[in-house]
């Protein structure tokens, strides 16, 4: 009996560790196009789609790396782990680092007085 009671809590808590670590296995995508857009993960043997709304962000499973792919481009983005994508309001594929790093460089247009 108290060998069932161990065994149990070590699965609840195993089964915890996996639910927790899940996120981290993914990719996350945030969809800023005003259009619902099909994600393909290319996983290998393995191509699940995923539908991201406009305006919606969603994880897609991608343990070991992946490639992702959307139907407005001919090429895909290589994800792993953690990655955080954006597909822009011309439906491209980017991380969310190169999309901050393009706002910082261009930055606000600079005032002007008027004469």
């Amino acid at each position: 009996m108290m060998t069932t009671t161990i065994l149990a809590r070590a699965a609840a808590v195993a089964a915890i560790g996996l639910f927790a670590a899940g996120p981290a296995l993914a990719v996350t995508v945030t969809n800023t196009s005003d259009k619902a857009i099909e994600v393909t993960a290319d996983l290998g043997e393995k191509e699940p789609k995923t539908n991201v709304d406009a305006g919606k962000t969603v994880t897609i499973d991608c343990p070991e790396g992946c490639e992702l792919r959307v139907p407005t481009l001919s090429y895909g983005l290589a994800a792993t782990k953690g990655d955080k994508v954006v597909i822009n309001k011309e439906g491209v594929l980017a991380y969310e680092s190169q999309v901050q790093d393009a706002r910082n460089e261009t930055g606000p247009a600079p005032k002007t007085k008027a004469n």
